[in-house]
């Protein structure tokens, strides 16, 4: 990521892009989700060497109403290591939140996996 991102555009950037992880992994539109995956990818990248603006700006989506921008955020920070018992919290919640569906299931293997190696790596 080549321009330096204010703590409120990653903000924003994950709303988006969870928003539209949500929906195609609703309706089956992989190729669309795939790209935007590949979006919060980039902007996590940022946010490996901008700790600071990653400390301001992924602890905020903990209280966000979609559940896969609070667990993205949630994984996100473990794997920098920022706001980790607060966002084990939040994996767990959304884990043990059966109208979670297939999103408490990936909080499920997210949490299942840093328990088993310690960490969380993103790509």
């Amino acid at each position: 990521m080549k321009k330096l991102l204010s703590p409120q555009e990653v903000i924003d950037q994950y709303i988006e892009t969870c928003s539209i992880l949500e929906e195609t992994t609703l309706n089956g539109d992989y190729k669309r989700g795939n790209k935007e995956g590949r979006k919060i990818i980039n902007v996590f990248k940022f946010l490996e060497t901008n700790l600071g603006i990653a400390k301001e700006s992924l602890p905020s989506l903990f209280k966000h109403d979609n559940v896969v921008t609070r667990t993205k955020a949630a994984a996100h920070c473990i794997a920098l290591n920022i706001a980790v018992d607060e966002a084990c919290e939040i994996l767990e919640k959304a884990a043990n939140d059966e109208s979670n569906g297939i999103f408490g299931f990936n909080a499920k293997m997210t949490l299942e996996v840093l328990n088993e190696k310690g960490f969380i790596k993103v790509y």
